[in-house]
């Protein structure tokens, strides 16, 4: 048999032996799911601070390349045809956005935690008005709805014997002497303070983790904006040496546009919320609402959230309002209100533009998709996600429609009821 008689039967056996390890490999999967996923979180934990530089790379890469492209313009051309001083400008415009990054978070710092301090310590501090206030609404209320009231007393006696019970039974027996307290502290109590220690010490180990991982995430985010164009060229070379030219292409447009959503999304995305936080700051000390700069961290940060941010952030500071002054809680309701329709219409389009390019509908699907998936991180960064997957399939659809000679505009199926063919 020649050789090229055997091209057929060597492509046959391929394909067999891919389909029959790839049935092999979903067996293991779905029968080995917990080990699978045990070795997984392994794996990201290990790599954790590659992702966490991977991220600060990928949100300091405008501040860098506006940088990067100032320093080109003011250079002369015959410097920059120097290799070496492209990748000195290069690597003083890394150091420079890290700077202005460090700044502009130290300067946040700065502005808000004093001031959402002050604002965490006043309302320790009148937890104890709180709890009065609460304990006369609930004796106006009792005394309007007697039988209420024998329902709940009920209740409050039967807590108040037990927990009588076992002080008398449990505590003050240990108390009657020093060797009794001291054999009831050595058998109850420091096991329980033992596992408390544990668990103070367990966190104290996981910040500094974090520390560590974060120090070795800016380093790694110094690495890859330094190389940022070597793996950008050897990642176009893996895609054109394993998928024909056209589908290559494809595949380096569609890799385009996503950086393009993410990128847009993310970067405009956490300036309008910058901008919401401040904006509700002045307005809540024009207000004179409590707790302003708490209030306005606490609707910047959820504000990130599309759709369901302003309202996860308004429901516990309209709580708050409403222990102080069940007036000013309308209020600030009212306010909110108009600020979130202001960031809606306004600001928002403004600062985002069409990035997403999706509908209302799609943004509700994927914040809740993501949500119910991966939590908090899935509701911010859902919207983008499922951005670039409905792109792709939209360019997909469209590609599939063009080559069949039939139209792209979703407009001219409205109505159609007949066949398509001509």
């Amino acid at each position: 048999m020649k050789r090229e008689d055997r091209h057929p039967y060597l492509a046959a056996g391929l394909t067999a032996f891919a389909v029959v390890a790839a049935s092999l490999l979903l067996f293991f999967l779905l029968f080995h799911l917990k080990t699978v996923t045990a070795f997984l979180d392994t794996i990201g934990g290990i790599l954790r601070p590659i992702f966490m530089g991977a991220v600060i790379a990928f949100l300091l890469l405008p501040i860098h390349r506006h940088i990067l492209r100032f320093f080109i313009a003011i250079t002369p051309d015959k410097r920059m045809q120097e290799q070496n001083s492209h990748s000195f400008l290069n690597f003083v415009a890394i150091v420079l956005s890290l700077l202005l990054a460090f700044f502009l978070f130290y300067l946040l710092l700065a502005m808000v935690i004093p001031q959402v301090w002050e604002s965490v310590v006043g309302l320790i501090q009148a937890i104890p008005d709180y709890i009065e206030v609460i304990q006369g609404w609930l004796q106006r209320f009792f005394e309007d709805n007697p039988d209420i009231q024998v329902s709940v007393m009920s209740v409050y006696n039967s807590a108040a014997a037990s927990l009588e019970q076992w002080l008398n039974s449990d505590i003050l027996p240990n108390l009657e002497s020093a060797t009794t307290t001291l054999e009831w502290l050595r058998k109850d109590i420091m096991p329980n303070l033992t596992g408390v220690v544990a668990g103070v010490s367990g966190a104290v180990v996981g910040f500094l983790v974090l520390v560590k991982d974060l120090l070795i995430a800016v380093i790694v985010s110094v690495y890859l904006l330094a190389r940022k164009d070597i793996f950008a060229a050897q990642s176009k070379k893996i895609v054109y040496s394993i998928f024909p030219t056209d589908i290559a292409d494809l595949i380096i447009g569609e890799a385009r546009n996503a950086y393009r959503i993410m990128s847009g999304f993310i970067n405009g995305k956490l300036l309008d919320s910058l901008i919401i936080g401040i904006l509700c700051l002045i307005c809540c000390n024009i207000f004179k609402f409590p707790y302003p700069a708490l209030v306005s961290v606490v609707i910047g940060v959820t504000n990130i959230i599309p759709f369901f941010g302003p309202f996860i952030g308004a429901v516990p500071c309209g709580l708050l309002i409403f222990l102080v002054n069940p007036l000013q809680a309308v209020y600030f309701a009212i306010f909110i209100l108009v600020l979130q329709q202001f960031d809606g219409n306004i600001l928002g389009p403004k600062i985002l533009g069409e990035t997403t390019g999706l509908a209302s509908f799609w943004v509700l699907f994927s914040i809740l998709l993501f949500g119910g998936l991966f939590g908090f991180a899935g509701m911010v960064l859902g919207v983008p996600v499922f951005a670039m997957i409905y792109s792709v399939i939209s360019r997909t659809v469209a590609h599939g429609l063009r080559s069949r000679g039939l139209p792209v505009d979703t407009g001219e199926y409205i109505g159609k009821t007949g066949p398509m063919a001509k």
